[in-house]
């Protein structure tokens, strides 16, 4: 074998690993390891117990290194991994029923004091069956074996101050994916061992994932009725990448209007690529603009393409997929009117891709996402018999389990998930194909998969993707409620995009509500009692540097907002719900309503006197007082009447300080029912009012969070309603 100095900066492989273990003669475990039998016949509700069980010592683990030593494989990677996991991993160590360890709230301090004789056990061997399989009757799925889980921890517990010992256990978990024979079977022909157990290639592209992205696409065009589209309907883009085999270049961008014409009989078929750019402004990706239009139409060599796009025209290739979109490329970028124009359409583009392939490895369109080093992870092949009188005739294969291994992975670890666009490229698409690190996954509305062969089937559309049935209005409602508070938490790099990137999730939704959509506040006239009601969530927001949508719109804060389902309070009127009288477009944008109204004399941080208090009020940390209910009963005090929540903290420092405050009611909701809002001052947006203007800073509950009682017992009479304008 040859060597360059290369190898200086290239790190050394286990000697058995992901890309050698399947060709691997399977290794005699140890007497301890032999214990480890996944005997089908002794599972309950898909688990098997064995009767594994080892004591070591810390932090070196002879036991374990001298079994290695003496040839068990098993044991070599049992402590490679728990020297890796130890206090780091995503499974800490914890107490049974009580939690994490951890420093930060005490709970522990007086156990991390305590002597420890270093004696950890190492037990609770579980294999897990799953009972689900792609290409099985979904009635009658087999089962097979998906993972082991073992725990490690201390083998002893000291006793505290009372003379009782700790009764809970301390342990760490750690998951290895597993590959037994029966669930595998010779790789000769990839087309009949779909949905076979096997680990990841060490080939992205590699003859049987070509096979099984093949299979994945036509199982869900010819099977799954919740992915379904008109079969009559034929979209396509305005451009595609046109895929060549042969010839001077790779690709060429076309106009579709030719295509349409002449493949009537069959239709075009296309993929999609979602990726991320990167930073745009150091190394922006090749782009089509209208200086190089022309030149794009001619052609384009693969040299002169991001990796990205590279690995894309080879995944198409092995598909056999003639076009394939990418938005740099398939939209002129420095055209305002065209990127308006296919933004417009940008929600049919995924939806009638063949496939969207989904770049989620790569951090820039420079990355690429094809490459794969399968040789760094450990595995080892061990042999095994169920009956103990009997010589060694079966073998497993298993290997640390990672966060993209699993098949209900939700694809939230890639960056790729973290930004805004890609939401609803992943949202809208009819099916994807995630090219994550040394793994493949399936994902459309009735699946999900991956290239080891687990799937998850079920009978219903999948929550993560826009559904394809009939729903009621308030239904489609709930659904936007829940994009919005999964997109808000994503990233942009443009700030004004905020409204735009979700434009195409606009569009598929207009054909299920009534109503029509404030483009500009990213509301819908029908559903404004509860899109009015958002308020923040995980973090505290931030507001972008110019002005972006009015104050009452979740799109003019950075950061994740929340929803509350306005919860009615039955047989009790407190007020009337919020009439709205019209929406006016301009810098800066109205609604002007009819609601009832209360003046706020002022707003103080709130004192918990006990946990119950804390958990009645929850997330609402000020109370707010008025004056106008004194009239009314003789008290010349001011009086809490709401609990409130600011948008940011401290907003324009208000807190205990009198100011032309307003509680402004939208609905009789528990969670929240109302607006805080501050008159506005001159010159906020860069104009003088000619009028009473008002802007959000908040939002209001006028009802008890764990009961049906008002926090007041004053209603809402005719004469507190009044017009408001809101900027």
């Amino acid at each position: 074998m040859t060597s360059t100095y290369r190898d200086l900066i290239t790190a050394i492989p286990p000697t058995l690993n992901l890309s050698n273990v399947a060709s691997a003669s399977p290794s005699q475990p140890c007497a301890i390891c032999a214990r480890l039998v996944p005997g089908r016949s002794r599972s309950k509700r898909l688990v098997i117990e064995t009767e594994y069980e080892l004591f070591d010592t810390f932090p070196d683990f002879p036991t374990l290194k001298a079994s290695a030593r003496a040839g068990c494989a098993l044991c070599r990677l049992l402590r490679k991994t728990i020297r890796s996991l130890w206090a780091v991993a995503m499974r800490p160590m914890e107490q049974e029923g009580l939690g994490v360890l951890s420093t930060k709230d005490g709970v522990w301090d007086a156990l991390f004091d305590m002597p420890w004789d270093r004696k950890v056990r190492i037990f609770h061997a579980h294999f897990y069956l799953s009972s689900r399989r792609l290409g099985q009757d979904k009635e009658n799925p087999s089962e097979f074996i998906q993972k082991l889980i073992i725990r490690f921890g201390p083998a002893n517990l000291p006793t505290d101050a009372d003379g009782w010992p700790y009764r809970r256990q301390i342990y760490q978990e750690m998951e290895f994916k597993v590959f037994d024979s029966a669930d595998t079977r010779d790789m000769g022909n990839p087309d009949d061992n779909i949905g076979t157990r096997y680990p990841p290639d060490s080939d992205a592209l590699s003859k049987r994932n070509a096979a099984l992205m093949r299979k994945w696409i036509s199982t869900c065009r010819t099977h799954h009725t919740a992915c379904e589209l008109n079969p009559s309907t034929h979209w396509l883009p305005t451009r595609l990448l046109k895929i060549s085999n042969s010839g001077r270049f790779d690709i060429r961008l076309v106009e579709t209007r030719s295509l349409l014409s002449k493949h009537l009989e069959y239709p075009v078929q296309f993929m999609a690529l979602s990726h991320m750019w990167g930073d745009a402004s150091i190394s922006p990706p090749l782009r089509t603009v209208k200086s190089n239009y022309d030149n794009m139409q001619q052609g384009i060599r693969i040299q002169e393409l991001p990796q990205n796009f590279v690995d894309a025209v080879l995944v198409c290739r092995k598909l056999g997929v003639e076009y394939v979109w990418i938005d740099s490329l398939c939209i002129i970028q420095d055209s305002p009117e065209d990127w308006k124009r296919e933004a417009v359409t940008m929600h049919l583009v995924y939806k009638y891709a063949q496939a969207t392939i989904v770049a989620a490895a790569a951090r820039s369109s420079r990355d690429g996402f094809l490459v794969r080093n399968t040789r760094m992870t450990p595995a080892v092949k061990m042999s095994y018999t169920s009956d103990p009188g009997e010589k060694a005739n079966q073998s497993m294969i298993l290997y640390p389990s990672s966060e993209e291994s699993q098949v209900d992975f939700e694809y939230e670890d890639p960056q790729w998930n973290t930004r805004g666009w890609t939401f609803q490229e992943r949202y809208l698409s009819t099916r994807l194909i995630y090219f994550c690190k040394n793994m493949l996954h399936f994902e459309c509305r009735t699946l999900k998969c991956s290239e080891e062969g687990e799937s998850a089937i079920s009978t219903n559309s999948s929550n993560s993707l826009w559904p394809r049935a009939k729903l009621p209005a308030d239904t489609w409602f709930k659904i936007w409620s829940d994009i919005i508070i999964k997109y808000t938490t994503r990233k942009l790099t443009y700030g004004d995009d905020k409204l735009i990137a979700v434009q195409s999730i606009v569009n598929e939704m207009k054909e299920h509500v009534p109503g029509p959509y404030i483009d500009f506040a990213g509301v819908w006239q029908t559903n404004i009692h509860k899109d009015l009601l958002w308020r923040p969530w995980a973090g505290i927001p931030t507001y972008p540097p110019k002005y972006r949508a009015p104050t009452w719109s979740w799109a003019s804060v950075d950061g994740g907002i929340t929803f509350s389902s306005p919860s009615s309070i039955p047989n009790r009127r407190y007020g009337d719900k919020l009439e709205v009288i019209r929406f006016k477009e301009e810098t800066p944008a109205e609604i002007i309503v009819k609601a009832h109204t209360r003046r706020i004399t002022s707003m103080v941080e709130m004192d918990y006197g006990d946990l119950f208090d804390m958990a009645e009020m929850g997330e609402y940390r000020y109370n707010i007082l008025t004056d106008e209910l004194a009239s009314s009963d003789g008290n010349s005090e001011p009086e809490v009447f709401a609990h409130g929540i600011l948008d940011r903290l401290n907003h324009d420092n208000i807190l205990g300080k009198p100011g032309n405050l307003m509680y402004l009611h939208v609905c009789d909701s528990r969670q929240p029912s109302g607006l805080i809002l501050k008159k506005h001052t001159p010159g906020l947006h860069g104009n003088e009012p000619s009028k009473d203007l008002w802007v959000r800073i908040g939002s209001a509950r006028v009802f008890k969070d764990l009961g049906r009682q008002p926090i007041a017992g004053n209603g809402f009479e005719e004469r507190d309603k009044r017009e408001v304008i809101i900027i």
